[in-house]
């Protein structure tokens, strides 16, 4: 039986309580139900299997998830019982390895709601000014546009050049070092593939439309042989 419902007796009369009350405390639960996507949180019957098997609740612990309720299960929970004004960092503290969904006896698709909660706080914490969110709004832009990104690799091949020492970029500046600090990026190559393909396609005899296929091959198989 879900421990959130407390059934003790009823109205006897003669013989008991005269009067039956009943309680309905809501403490945001409306909220959550009011959530397509998230609702399915309101199914648990806090039975810790999600806990038993989170391999990030085992390192943790449950003070650290800053409520009564801890866990996978708390991570969903927590945030969206404090209308996600509260424990924003909650839906990020997971691997997304599935574990908890595995084993969740009805099945809450914890890492789904997750997912949804992580976008929740992107969207209603993050300013329109905020440095990661004109990042990725700038990246969306460049990579619909087939022209845009091509035109990006060329800059990028431009811009990169002072930074590039035997095709690796080792200290990038600015916020971008915190990258570079702990690990090393390659540079841009001299030509994409797209490129490639171009200027084989340009250069190959007129009665042969799949010479660029056919040199494709020979590359990738001189490489895997190599």
């Amino acid at each position: 039986m879900n421990p959130y419902n407390s059934l003790w007796t009823g109205v006897r009369p003669g013989d008991g309580p005269q009067h039956f009350h009943v309680v309905l405390l809501d403490n945001g639960r409306t909220g959550i139900l009011a959530d397509e996507e998230a609702r399915q949180t309101l199914h648990c019957i806090r039975c810790g299997a999600c806990l038993n098997t989170c391999p990030v609740y085992r390192q943790t612990g449950g003070h650290a998830y800053g409520s009564s309720y801890s866990g996978p299960i708390g991570a969903i929970v927590t945030p969206q019982l404090l209308q996600m004004r509260h424990g924003q960092s909650l839906p990020f503290a997971s691997s997304l390895c599935g574990a908890c969904y595995e084993v969740c006896p009805v099945k809450i698709n914890i890492p789904e709601v997750l997912i949804h909660l992580r976008g929740r706080v992107v969207r209603e914490q993050k300013s329109a000014l905020d440095p990661e969110a004109l990042a990725m709004k700038t990246a969306a832009m460049i990579f619909t546009s087939r022209t845009r990104f091509e035109a990006a690799q060329r800059l990028g091949r431009i811009a990169q050049w002072p930074l590039v020492s035997h095709g690796w970029m080792r200290n990038l500046p600015g916020m971008l070092g915190n990258w570079t600090r702990v690990r090393d990026l390659r540079a841009l190559p001299s030509q994409t593939f797209r490129e490639w393909w171009k200027q084989r396609a340009k250069n190959a005899p007129s009665g042969d439309p799949a010479a660029p296929l056919h040199a494709a091959r020979r590359i990738a198989e001189d490489t895997s042989h190599g």
